[in-house]
Formats: structure tokens, sequence, C-alpha cells
């Protein structure tokens, strides 16, 4: 494991430097183009989402970092992150938003680009992004990365969430948002038009792929609960992993690692490990590991707790889980799933995930 112990007596400092509003500390926290840029949610209304910014090597640990270099909050359910070229785009779902920072600086670079329940940034290419929006009917904005600005939209199913690109096609996972959805969306990038749908499990929630270029999707089950106190579950489907081939776009295989009522404080996050041979996936009790290669369940338990995100550094291999409080700070552990050897920080309220930029 590449962490040291060196960056639990360096924490307290980055903190003072957050808490520190003179021009000078600005200066002194310049230059976050290489790092891991966590998400903190923040609580709802509450318009304190943030990010924080953690570099492996100099052990160097900022909270807040959009609030202090541009004087502003950044907003409400900070949800994703994406880079392209030399800018980062944070989607902010609670405020309807996309704000775009220099990766350098972290300053602001323009106007964020307003939509409704945003979700996911991804660029296609230098020219073009895409962004997953709706909480019911979906749709794929497409994003002029010269003017950052929305230049087109494609319908895709309801609740689009991640999105991974494969080639000349992206996958949309469609959630069901608000309502119920079990497809992947599958878009030509070519003509920014749907070529295709695939149906998985109920609620597509997150994806990856492996080393043989395998989709791997995770499906969290749909779950109805009763709509008055104490809002009991009446009835629920099973939480699916499900690995597609996308040449053939036939399922290779697929298990069931649970029930949909499981996940009510759980996200159902999904990480391949950095060889690509494995695959890491949240459930209430810990974090589970399988081989691509040779998938079987209920998997090996390597960390056991109650998690509301996952991560895998992609040059390491170290897994980055969150434990959130969305009234307090969160915490981040950095583990090493074969030693068991971890560390932890104190970052944002409500953190979620983590987006690399390691090269």
């Amino acid at each position: 494991m590449k962490i040291k112990k060196i960056f639990l007596t360096l924490a307290p400092v980055a903190m003072f430097l957050v808490a520190c509003g003179e021009e000078e500390s600005k200066n002194e926290l310049s230059g976050y183009r290489y790092g891991v840029f966590i998400l903190n949610e923040g609580s709802y209304l509450s318009n304190n989402g943030s990010v924080s910014y953690f570099n492996p090597d100099s052990a160097t640990l900022v909270n807040n970092l959009f609030e202090t270099i541009n004087g502003r909050p950044l907003g409400d359910v900070v949800q994703s992150m994406g880079f392209a070229g030399d800018k980062a785009y944070i989607v902010v779902n609670g405020s309807g938003k996309v704000e775009i920072v220099d990766r350098e600086t972290f300053e602001t670079e323009t106007e964020p680009i307003l939509a409704s329940y945003p979700r996911y940034f991804l660029a296609v290419d230098s020219q073009k992004g895409y962004l997953t929006s709706g909480n019911m009917q979906g749709y794929v904005y497409v994003i002029d990365l010269e003017n950052d600005r929305i230049r087109d939209s494609i319908q895709v199913g309801f609740g689009p969430e991640n999105m991974v690109k494969l080639g000349n096609y992206i996958y949309v996972a469609n959630s069901g948002g608000w309502g119920l959805d079990s497809t992947l969306s599958i878009i030509d990038t070519g003509n920014d038009r749907v070529a295709g749908t695939l149906a998985v499990g109920d609620v597509p929630s997150d994806m990856a792929l492996d080393n043989d270029n395998d989709l791997w999707v995770y499906c969290k089950g749909y779950a109805m609960y009763s709509s008055n106190p104490p809002y009991d579950l009446i009835s629920e489907t099973p939480s699916r992993l499900v690995e597609i081939n996308p040449v053939t776009h036939t399922i290779l295989w697929e298990g069931i690692v649970g029930s949909a009522g499981d996940y009510a404080g759980t996200l159902p996050k999904l990480a391949v490990g950095s060889d690509g041979a494995v695959l890491f996936f949240l459930r209430p009790d810990g974090v589970y590991r399988i081989d691509a290669g040779n998938p079987s369940l209920p998997g090996e338990r390597v960390l056991e707790g109650s998690f509301y995100g996952l991560e895998v550094n992609p040059l390491t291999g170290d897994l980055y889980v969150f434990q959130s409080s969305f009234t307090g700070n969160g915490t981040m552990f950095i583990v090493d799933p074969v030693t068991g050897d971890s560390e932890s920080f104190t970052v944002g309220i409500g953190p979620s995930g983590a987006v690399f930029n390691l090269k």
C-alpha cells in the first residue's frame, strides 16, 4: 500500500489552510491537476455540497476546495465530476447545474451549464461531452466543449445515470429515476442517436469495464414502499450483477447479490480493480470481490462495514470507501485490499465517491 502514516500529521495543516480566507492561502493551494477529488454531496437543500482534494504523493488533503478558491458555495448535492481538456465539470444535482473549473487552479471558467436533474458528465472527444439528466423521462444532453453549452439532446430511458464509453458507443444506465427502468441505452457518438437498447436487471445504477472489455452492470432492483409512515417495504425485486458482451450484446453471466430493500442506505457501487481482473461491489455489510474471468457469488468480503461510496485507485489498486454523515463531516478510508492496511481522513458532508486524475 502506498499511503503512509505521515498523512495523519499533515491533514490538520490542510484543514488550517482551508479555514484561512487570506489570498496568500489560495496561492499556496494552487496546482490541482494531479490528485484525487472526493465528491461530498452535502445535506439536501442546504447548499453545502463540496469537493475535497487529496494528493497521495505530497500527503495533502484540502476540504471545501471550490468555495476556498472561488469564494462562493458549490451548491446542493454534488453528484459527480468529469474532465475534458483543461477543464473539470462538476455536476451539482440539487442545484440543477454543472460548474466548470480550470483543472490546474480550480477557478471558475465560465457560467455553469443549467439542466434539470443533472447526474453524470462524460467527455466523448475533444469537442463534445454528454450529460445525463432527468428523474423520469431521461435525456443525454450533448455539450459543445468549445463554448460549454448544450447543443442537442438525446432521449433515452427513465432516470439515466452513469455512462461508459467503449469505442464509438456510449452505454447509459437507465435507473428509472423516480419510476422504474431496466435498460441500457446505446448511443452512437457519430450521430448522437440511440443505436439500441439492452434489457438488464431492474434499476441499473453503476457500470464498469473489465480487462476483456466486457461490460458489468450493477442493478439495484426495484423496491416499493407504502406511501404513509413508517413507509414499510411492500415488495422488492432482486439486486443483480450482470456481465454483457458489448459486441454481441448478449448476457454472459448474471447473479443475484441481494434484494432492492437492502439498499435503503447503501449505494449500489461497482468498481474494477487496477488490473481489470477483479470487480469490487458495495453491499450493506461491506465491500465484496469477485473474479471477472470466473465470477461466482456471494463473493469474498474484503472489507466489513457500512459504506456509502466505493472507488478503486487505478494505479495502486487501493480501495477508497466512504462513510457518510449528512449532518456533519464524513470519513474516507484508503484500504489495501490484500493486506487490509488502511488510513482514514475527514472529508466533507455526505461523501459518495471520488474521481482520479493521476497521470
